[in-house]
């Protein structure tokens, strides 16, 4: 039936509500917004005044079982046809937002919502609105409302995770992609936008640690030398649960694992899981800090296992961990992987290691003042033999940690070094070796072999010219979380 039939119907019928209800649907199929508002306005009024007259709770009439039937059923068609009145305001908000009329989108999007309350996809697109507008907090409150409405809409709690994750609220971010994730896995690009906050999230250094079977190897057997039947072990840092997998096959009675990254620890339940391993592995979403006894642990451990190092050793806070696990969660007679690591140092000459953060003359060009904007307070990390070099000195001893011995203290040294060659000092690298236990040894220096550890390289502001057989100072300090190096010639 043509639009002018239904038009030429409503109006012999001008009482007839549901002639004005088939013309207003007719006008929003043609997409006639200024028909078809005022059309479903009037024929939601025809049968609000009918019912008032009709179907009036006060009317004797009502109590007859036939009346309340019809009562009914007439209550349920006027909600219908304000769903559709609703429904034809949001149709017209997505006319106008995609004709960029976006303050008349948003009018007509809050009518939806004061017709029909409950409407949970329009107020998606007024948090979509605000979120355009980059006023996250207001998009949020509207992303909220839909999820009110519909504690299933996955495209909600997306939204509010695009807003966290445009703050930097990754963590908040990651839990809302991950809900949106288990209620539709196939909504368009969300696989990608946890991705995008997984690798802002999770260092890129975790990849070749896994893949490292040198220090993998070395550490496995580790383990088997340290654990019995009876074990208990702890694993503070969990990665992937690699370590702590490899403790429970080793034969440990249970073990305990903890990881401060949420997204990291939720991957390393899953992967333990996959593996057989949940049984015998507790995996934290903490702290070792926060592990206590008796809530966390059954029981102090028999075996503490970490791999919190960095390449300049002590920047995981290796030291702190160790020191609280010994004394407020390892039985007194403990094994500690690893046991103890020495930090070893060289003088290097190498341009091409300076220019990694440095800059001087380019093409005719002083670009010195760039070097405002070079790493001054702490080391690079690189692979020193990936670079041309000289040494200017042997590697040198810098400091020794026992990690089952006395407490460690910061320190600070000045250590007399040799140089074995004439030429520029743009740099000291520093790496170190690590006694798993007393016959086990790794080591990260640049001229063995590469590993997972990349070495720590402090870059000279003003690099100096040196003479084979100077004798030239290096003043190493340490506060148990970080090592400095500084060349005093």
């Amino acid at each position: 039936m043509s639009l002018e039939d239904l038009k030429n119907i409503a109006e012999r019928h001008s009482f007839d509500d549901e002639a004005w209800f088939r013309l207003a649907n007719a006008y929003v199929s043609q997409e006639m917004w200024e028909n078809a508002i005022p059309t479903f306005e009037r024929a939601i009024s025809i049968r609000h005044e009918y019912a008032a007259n009709h179907y009036d709770p006060a009317n004797t009439l009502a109590s007859t079982a036939n009346i309340l039937d019809a009562a009914f059923d007439y209550y349920q068609r006027t909600l219908e046809m304000e769903a559709d009145y609703a429904s034809c305001y949001l149709h017209y908000g997505y006319y106008l937002h995609g004709n960029l009329q976006t303050a008349e989108a948003e009018t007509a999007y809050r009518k939806a919502t004061e017709i029909n309350p409950e409407f949970a996809v329009a107020y998606l697109e007024l948090g979509n609105i605000e979120y355009d507008r980059s006023n996250y907090s207001l998009a949020i409150e509207c992303f909220n409302k839909a999820i009110a409405c519909n504690p299933d809409y996955a495209e909600a709690y997306c939204n509010i995770g695009n807003c966290l994750a445009n703050q930097g609220m990754y963590e908040g971010a990651i839990a809302c992609y991950e809900k949106a994730f288990g209620i539709n896995p196939n909504l368009p690009d969300l696989l990608g936008k946890l991705n995008q906050i997984y690798v802002k999230f999770v260092p890129r250094w975790h990849f070749p640690m896994m893949n490292d079977e040198y220090r993998n190897n070395c550490y496995e057997r580790a383990l088997k030398r340290a654990i019995g039947d009876d074990s208990i072990v702890l694993d503070i840092g969990s990665g992937s649960g690699l370590l702590a997998m490899m403790a429970a096959r080793a034969g440990a009675s249970h073990v305990y694992t903890c990881e401060k990254v949420k997204p990291i620890a939720n991957i390393a339940r899953q992967i333990i899981q996959a593996n057989g391993y949940s049984a015998r592995i507790t995996a934290f979403n903490k702290m070792s800090n926060d592990l206590k006894i008796g809530s966390d642990l059954a029981e102090p451990a028999d075996v503490l296992v970490s791999e919190i190092l960095d390449v300049g050793l002590l920047a995981e806070y290796v030291v702190p961990s160790v020191r609280h696990a010994r004394s407020e969660l390892l039985k007194p007679n403990a094994k500690i992987i690893p046991k103890s690591a020495t930090v070893y140092a060289v003088l290097l000459d190498s341009i091409d290691i300076f220019h990694e953060d440095r800059v001087q003359n380019v093409s005719g060009f002083d670009l010195s003042l760039f070097n405002a904007f070079s790493n001054r307070s702490s080391y690079l990390q690189l692979f020193v033999r990936h670079f041309p070099y000289q040494s200017l000195s042997e590697q040198f001893e810098v400091f020794t940690f026992d990690f089952d011995g006395d407490d460690i203290k910061p320190e600070t040294r000045n250590l007399s070094v040799p140089i074995i060659q004439s030429g520029t000092c743009h740099a000291i690298a520093f790496w170190f070796g690590l006694w798993l236990d007393d016959e086990i040894y790794l080591e990260t220096s640049p001229f063995v072999r590469d590993t997972c550890w990349m070495q720590a390289v402090y870059i000279m502001e003003s690099p100096p010219s040196l003479e084979l057989g100077q004798i030239v100072t290096v003043n190493a300090s340490h506060d148990t979380t970080h090592i400095n190096l500084k060349l005093v010639c």
